[in-house]
């Protein structure tokens, strides 16, 4: 456990405390918990390394596996102990998987929702009775704005983050009389790890017996998000702490790269979506 950048008491209780997953170096998270502690903030911020976090000296840093029920009652219980309180929770932990849908293996299919999904349901069950209890709090889920219009070749890692950015939806309704606030954000191409990472996974697993004639169009859906024009982590970081410290943070933000394009998509019939994906992505 690293230092956490805690004051003295009467510090430490005005600012808010948030609970970030997800903060290996480049990273979309570790942007945020760098932008969250420069507004001022308390932060914890956990992955399932903390060598992975360099440069989060300001924060507590903490090791969260988000697919074990052991790890992240211990992660709550740490910033618990330490903080006292979870004001906001950043479930941004997740994994991006290119595969035709036929073909992927429904280990790997489980492992994206297990993250993307379940991961984060463990994060928020863990921490709902705190700010319960508080009767406030803000639960930000980091989704994607390709849940709005899926595409071909990641169906799994589109279907984990449609089904994150329902659960918001309903627990936005639910956790609404306990006065804790649901966010969810959908970033747009962002420049991150995950095209480096999402590359590496497509390598292990990309012998397809049907879809061979398409593996020029699958290897760019690896990557789609980081060429040139996509948005800086940092800039989606601020974007995100400057929405989520609102007296009243929206329930919905999307931010970056293809974010208006395909949310103009989502309203266009399917057909119109259809014929954009055959001759953007050759499918």
């Amino acid at each position: 456990m690293a230092a956490s950048g805690r004051g003295d008491d009467g510090e430490d209780r005005r600012r808010p405390v948030v609970l970030v997953t997800g903060c290996s170096e480049g990273g979309i998270g570790h942007a945020i918990a760098r932008a969250f502690a420069a507004a001022g903030c308390a932060v914890v911020a956990t992955a399932r390394s903390r060598a992975s976090m360099r440069g989060l000296e300001d924060c507590l840093l903490v090791e969260l596996d988000v697919r074990s029920d052991d790890s992240v009652r211990a992660a709550v219980a740490d910033t618990m102990r330490e903080h006292g309180r979870v004001d906001v929770l950043v479930n941004n932990a997740g994994v991006h998987l290119v595969a035709p849908l036929a073909e992927v293996s429904m280990e790997s299919f489980h492992q994206v929702f297990d993250t993307n999904v379940y991961g984060a349901m463990r994060l928020i069950q863990a921490v709902i009775p705190h700010m319960i209890e508080r009767r406030k709090g803000t639960i930000v889920n980091v989704g994607s704005i390709t849940a709005l219009a899926p595409g071909p070749w990641a169906g799994a890692y589109s279907a984990s983050k449609a089904a994150l950015h329902a659960l918001g939806d309903t627990l936005r309704l639910e956790l609404r009389t306990f006065g804790i606030n649901v966010m969810t954000v959908a970033p747009g191409g962002t420049k991150s790890n995950l095209g480096n990472s999402s590359a590496a996974r497509y390598d292990q697993i990309h012998d397809w017996k049907y879809y061979k004639q398409f593996e020029e169009s699958m290897r760019a859906r690896t990557n789609v998000s980081q060429g040139p024009g996509a948005t800086s982590a940092e800039e989606l970081a601020n974007k995100v702490v400057a929405s989520v410290l609102k007296k009243n943070p929206p329930a919905f933000l999307a931010y970056g790269q293809f974010s208006a394009i395909l949310s103009m998509l989502y309203y266009a019939p399917l057909w119109v979506r259809d014929y954009f994906y055959r001759v953007v992505m050759k499918c």
